[in-house]
C-alpha cells in the first residue's frame, strides 16, 4: 500500500536555484526462491559505497530544463517508519489496532543516457509490532525499472520482487513479484506568488502481483500527483496524493476482495550542500474494501536520511 520514488529538480527564476529532492513509497513484492541469497551481497556492497556520497545532480529532469543531461546517480537512504493502523494484519484476520515500526535501508543506481532511463534498487527492512509480536517479519526487496525518458515524459516497465521472512532471513513466509507499466508526465506551474514554480509529476500505472502463497495475488491501477515546492536555502515541501485500486482474485472468503485506497503524503525536506538530504514524511491513508476487515485507516511518520553521489 505504500509505495516509494526519487525526484530531483532544477528551478530557474531571476537567478538559478537548485533543490535536490527525493520521494519514496510503496508496496513492493518478491518471490522467495528467486531472491534468497541474491540481495545480501549487493546490499553490503551498496552500503560500502554510501560512505563516499557527495553532492548529487538532478535525479529527475523537469519539463523546464532546456537541455537534456545524461546522468548516473547513486543513492543510499536510511529510514524508520512508524505506522498506527487498524489493519495490522495483511492476511484474512480481524481488524486490530497496532503500532508498527519499520527500519529500512535502500540503495539505488539511476541512469539517464539519451532517451534511455533505468533504475536498480535493493533494500532490507523489518516490521516490528508493538502488541502482536508474533507477526514480526523481515523483508528483502528490489526494483528494476527501464524505459524511455524524453524530459517531460517517461514510459517505464518495472519488476519489483520482495521476500518476507519470519525470525531472521531463513524462515521464508511470503514471496511476491510485481510487474507494472507506468507513464509519468513532468511539468511546472506557478502555485505561490513570490516563490519558485512548483514542480509536478503525474503518474499512471497498472500491473499485476504474483504471490506465494496465492492469497496476496492482485491486479492494480495507481494514479498519483506529486508536487515539489521549493523555498530558499535548500528547503522544500512535497505534497503527493495517490489513489490505488486493487482486486485480489485468490483472497480467501465468501466475498471477493476489491480495495480502493487513498493516501496523502506531506514531506518537508532540507537539502544540504554536501549531498545529504533530510526529510520527514507524514502519510495519512484511508482504505475502502468489499471486506470489512480491510476497510480502515493508517497514520505514518517517517524520518528519512539520504546520501547521493553523481558520476
Amino acid at each position: 500500500m505504500f509505495c516509494r520514488r526519487a525526484v530531483t529538480a532544477k528551478v530557474s527564476g531571476q537567478a538559478e536555484r537548485g533543490a535536490t529532492l527525493s520521494l519514496a513509497t510503496g508496496e513492493v513484492a518478491a518471490r522467495g526462491a528467486l531472491m534468497r541469497g541474491r540481495l545480501w551481497p549487493v546490499a553490503l556492497v551498496a552500503a560500502g559505497f554510501s560512505f563516499f556520497a557527495t553532492p548529487a545532480i538532478a535525479d529527475e529532469l523537469s519539463a523546464a530544463d532546456a537541455v537534456r543531461r545524461d546522468a548516473t546517480t547513486f543513492e543510499t537512504s536510511m529510514r524508520v517508519r512508524s505506522v498506527w493502523t487498524e489493519i495490522a494484519f495483511r492476511g484474512d484476520r480481524p481488524k486490530a489496532w497496532d503500532d508498527i515500526v519499520s527500519p529500512e535501508f535502500r540503495a539505488s543506481l539511476r541512469v539517464l543516457a539519451g532517451l534511455f532511463e533505468a533504475k536498480l534498487e535493493i533494500g532490507a527492512l523489518a516490521d516490528r509490532f508493538a502488541h502482536f509480536e508474533t507477526v514480526d517479519t523481515n523483508s528483502l526487496r528490489g526494483e528494476l525499472q527501464v524505459g524511455v525518458n524524453t524530459g517531460a515524459w517517461s514510459y517505464l516497465v518495472e519488476w519489483k520482487p520482495r521476500d518476507v521472512f519470519k525470525e531472521g532471513f531463513s524462515n521464508f513466509l511470503v514471496g511476491l513479484d510485481t510487474y507494472d507499466a507506468r507513464v509519468r508526465h513532468r511539468f511546472v506551474a506557478d502555485v505561490f506568488a513570490g516563490l519558485p514554480p512548483g514542480l509536478f509529476q503525474a503518474t499512471v500505472a497498472a500491473g499485476y502481483t504474483a504471490s506465494t502463497p496465492s492469497l496476496f495475488e492482485r491486479n492494480f491501477a495507481e494514479f498519483e500527483v506529486e508536487m515539489v515546492q521549493g523555498f530558499n536555502h535548500g528547503l522544500a515541501l512535497i505534497i503527493a496524493p495517490k489513489l490505488e485500486l486493487s482486486d485480489y482474485p485468490a483472497f480467501p472468503g465468501p466475498v471477493r476482495r476489491d480495495d480502493a485506497v487513498f493516501s496523502l503524503r506531506l514531506i518537508p525536506t532540507y537539502n544540504f550542500s554536501s549531498g545529504i538530504a533530510l526529510s520527514l514524511e507524514g502519510q495519512a491513508t484511508i482504505a475502502f474494501s468489499t471486506r470489512d476487515t480491510k476497510t480502515g485507516e493508517a497514520w505514518a511518520l517517517t524520518p528519512i536520511l539520504r546520501l547521493q553521489k553523481a558520476f
